[in-house]
């Protein structure tokens, strides 16, 4: 099995926690004239070769076909927001979902849904727009407008992972053979103390994440990930958080040579803000995308009321501002493993 990461630390700045962004975000118009919005394809992974991981080349044959991503080349700060779905036994689908967002431009987003929350009465608690909590009275109210904010003051891509269940790796042949070798490699490197599903994880996590941004960022952009609290990012006695950020620094290397000013790193903070809306959105994007291709792969009704088909719509339907891409790994007719890009189109 070739090693899911590199030794060689990227030569980048660290910082443990929001310090990039401690900042408010300001209030800058979304599209100034000249202000770039999006790129277009083919894009590419050039550094990808035929020692790397085979889920590296995976990834490299799904960004060949998408046909368009948003263009920071005239941005500073990049926040990606990160949520993951289909924990739960009776899904078909693992889903990792990010949004890249130019958190420059985040102000008139942060203060809109922050009137809209007052309009609604979700100050207290300041609870997210999680998918499995959509029918809550005011929550549900809301929703539709949150979903129009979303669309018209975010500038960035929502990019969501699907890897059907019945692949137990995307680092080797049998998981039996591939997550004692990452177990082993991350205990050797001081990487803390992980079972093989969890290693499993923060190397799909971490190798999906440093491949999108290396094309979507340029050198010296300043980089922030936020998440939710999940396994990976525990703190507890045998690893801590710390370790998931060292693994994400030593996979940028494998996917990308310019280096950035400073990368901060936060999950799900206390104290609730916009932040927490942003990372509403993978959480939708997440629940959403497991639920439709559970329903094309079984033919069974999805579950849930008028909330759940506003967030479908959503999906569906394109925004200006917003790239919404979602890509699929799943395990062929012949017991192999196909991917692609998913055509998710309103009815």
């Amino acid at each position: 099995m070739k090693p899911p990461f590199k030794k060689a630390i990227v030569a980048a700045a660290s910082e443990q926690g929001m310090g990039i962004f401690h900042d408010s975000p300001k209030i800058v118009l979304l599209r100034p004239p000249s202000q770039k919005i999006l790129k277009s394809g083919p894009f590419d992974m050039p550094m990808v070769t035929a020692e790397y991981p085979y889920f590296s080349h995976l990834l490299a044959d799904l960004v060949r076909q998408i046909k368009e991503l948003p263009d920071f080349s005239d941005d500073k700060k990049i926040a990606v927001m990160s949520d993951f779905g289909g924990e739960h036994p009776t899904a078909h689908f693992y889903t990792y979902s990010f949004l890249f967002v130019a958190y420059d431009k985040v102000g008139p987003f942060a203060k809109q849904v922050q009137e809209l929350r007052e309009k609604h009465d979700l100050l207290a608690p300041y609870s997210e727009f999680a998918y499995k909590k959509l029918k809550s009275g005011p929550r549900s109210r809301a929703l539709p407008e949150y979903l129009r904010l979303v669309d018209n003051l975010i500038h960035g891509a929502i990019i969501t992972v699907a890897i059907e269940k019945r692949i137990e790796t995307v680092f080797g042949v049998k998981k039996k053979q591939a997550h004692p070798v990452m177990v082993e490699q991350l205990m050797t490197e001081g990487l803390g103390t992980w079972h093989g599903p969890a290693a499993e994880k923060v190397f799909r996590v971490c190798h999906i994440l440093a491949a999108f941004m290396s094309l979507l960022t340029v050198d010296r952009h300043r980089l922030l990930w936020y998440s939710d609290k999940d396994t990976i990012n525990d703190e507890g006695s045998n690893r801590k958080f710390s370790d998931t950020q060292t693994i994400f620094q030593r996979v940028i290397p494998m996917y990308m040579q310019h280096g950035f000013d400073v990368i901060g790193f936060g999950k799900s903070f206390d104290t609730k803000s916009h932040l927490d809306d942003l990372l509403s959105i993978p959480d939708l994007a997440a629940g959403v995308v497991q639920d439709l291709l559970q329903a094309n792969r079984t033919g069974e009704e999805i579950q849930g009321g008028d909330e759940k088909i506003a967030v479908m719509k959503w999906m569906a339907s394109p925004s200006k501002f917003l790239s919404k891409i979602t890509v699929q790994i799943a395990q062929t007719g012949d017991g192999g493993i196909g991917a692609g890009v998913v055509d998710i189109t309103p009815k």
